[in-house]
């Protein structure tokens, strides 16, 4: 089902709930979600991250892989998301900070939902409102995260750009064998090119430590380990 974007506002959205969990119904089964530079050193003991290229996007963007097929995410079962650190992206559920225009025609802005996600009930979940229109404790640490999220933005979108300006990130292919045994390749990815950056002269990795683009750099390639666990995970 298509997304169904509109401002969060306690009168629309008065008795609309929101189910916490994690699973397969509630739309959790993605291979891939965007990461950001803030929180890559809390995922990389867990996920393999690796670049994507998104529509909206000029560079390759770093993501988590946590599958090896479209609708597959082997972090997720019945009893929930098996890590304990998720991705914020995951975190989010329904919720995303969007823009509108105020009276003065400046741009500020809104937390907004998506009215078509399937974690949205009307009984059984987290209420996003209080009694008298306030936001519950469940909407304000989703609004943390929101503003987590949007912190990190702009400086994933420059990572990004860095990485592929000095053309340290180039496409790669994953080769995965099935339960069966049969070799399958996974196209469209992008990693590390661990040559290039050994290359790199000392006034190239100031300028990427300056930037604060260095450490989040290393911790994707520390985070290719986790490709075997993920192997391992889905032939268990």
């Amino acid at each position: 089902m298509d997304p169904a974007i509109s401002k969060l506002n306690n009168v629309d959205h008065a008795t609309l709930q929101v189910v916490a969990e994690y699973g397969s119904k509630w739309g959790d089964t993605r291979m891939t979600c965007l990461v950001l530079t803030s929180e890559m050193r809390s995922l990389q003991g867990s996920y393999p991250m690796l670049f994507q290229l998104t529509p909206e996007s000029e560079n390759p963007l770093p993501i988590a892989l946590m599958g090896f097929e479209q609708g597959e995410n082997l972090f997720v079962s019945e009893a929930g998301w098996s890590t304990r650190t998720i991705p914020l992206m995951m975190q989010k559920g329904p919720f995303l900070i969007a823009s509108e225009r105020d009276q003065t025609a400046q741009e500020q802005s809104v937390i907004a939902i998506d009215e078509n996600h399937p974690k949205l009930v009307q009984e059984g979940g987290e209420a996003l409102f209080l009694e008298h229109g306030g936001y519950s404790p469940y909407l304000e640490k989703v609004i943390n995260i929101l503003e987590r999220i949007e912190a990190s933005h702009s400086h994933t979108l420059a990572f990004a750009h860095a990485l592929n300006e000095k053309n340290l990130v180039t496409g790669i292919d994953l080769k995965v064998n099935d339960a069966a045994g049969k070799p399958h390749v996974l196209s469209g990815f992008f990693g590390i090119d661990e040559d290039r950056v050994a290359a790199l002269g000392g006034d190239e990795l100031g300028e990427l430590h300056a930037q604060g683009h260095l450490a989040p750099l290393f911790m994707i390639l520390a985070s290719q380990a986790q490709l075997t666990r993920l192997l391992t995970m889905k032939h268990a």
